[in-house]
Formats: C-alpha cells, structure tokens, sequence
C-alpha cells in the first residue's frame, strides 16, 4: 500500500466510525472499498467493489481532472465517476467531505448506485445537503431526493 492509499484509508475509516460523519454518509462504514494510485490516464473499473477510490497525480489543474471525469463518465457507461479535487474543499453540514491534499477520482457501479440512493432516501440522509451539492452527487437521480414513495 502507498503512502498516499495508506492516508485515503485512514480517512475512510475515520468517516466511517465518527457519529460526526455518520449523517454525511452511512453506506461508507458498510461498503467494499478498492483504493488505488494510478495515473489520471490508467483508470479501469473493477467489478466486486461498492467504490473505488483513484489517487491522481497531484500536478493536474481542477479543469482537467473535471475533463477526465467526464471522458470517463462516457467511456464507461455502467459506472459513474466523480472528482474529489484537492483544492476544492466540500463540507455538508459544516463537516469537511474530501480529502484536500489528494486528487481522487471515485466510482461506482450505477445500479449500486442508485439502489443506495433509493435507501438513502428513505432515512432522510439528502436532508443534510445543500441543493447544488445534491444535484452535482445524485446526477440523474436528483428526483428520487425528494421522492416519498420509492419501491425497490
């Protein structure tokens, strides 16, 4: 493990385990995490896991790695990719969400996805969200945020 999945790890842990963080995300403390380190251009999915977790190289301007995303968002149509840029800090109810010091990339299977959201919904977790954060999370999924009958 490097260095750098080494601290990914550890604040995966501290998320999953703080009461402070629970709220932000309760299907972390539960999900089957891969973290990888690998060059912005060598991002590959891997079936097995809720979320994958991929340190880029640090040198990438917040443009670009919003690019690759979205390259990768279209070249792999069953997984959905989202940035975690170092520069940019995100909090939900005043507690910090990303990282900071690392460039990660995150994805996940879209069907797993939107089945926890689904489950996310029903325990008023989105309730904790800031409409421009939610839409940016949930993506095609926004609607079910504020849905009352949801089955599946």
């Amino acid at each position: 493990m490097t260095e750098k999945e080494k601290l990914v790890s550890e604040w995966i842990s501290q998320i999953s385990t703080s009461e402070d963080h629970l709220h932000l995300s309760p299907y972390v403390s539960g999900s089957k995490t891969l973290i990888v380190e690998t060059p912005i251009d060598d991002i590959v999915p891997e079936s097995g896991h809720d979320v994958i977790i991929f340190i880029v190289e640090s040198f990438w301007r917040p443009i670009h790695i919003e690019n690759w995303v979205k390259f990768y968002n279209n070249k792999f149509p069953y997984y959905k990719f989202f940035d975690d840029i170092s520069s940019n800090s995100t909090f939900i109810e005043g507690v910090e969400t990303n990282k900071q010091r690392i460039n990660l990339i995150l994805c996940q299977s879209k069907i797993k996805l939107s089945k926890i959201r689904k489950k996310l919904t029903k325990v008023e977790e989105y309730s904790f969200w800031k409409e421009q954060y939610l839409e940016e999370v949930l993506g095609e999924n926004v609607e079910i945020s504020s849905t009352d009958d949801i089955s599946g």
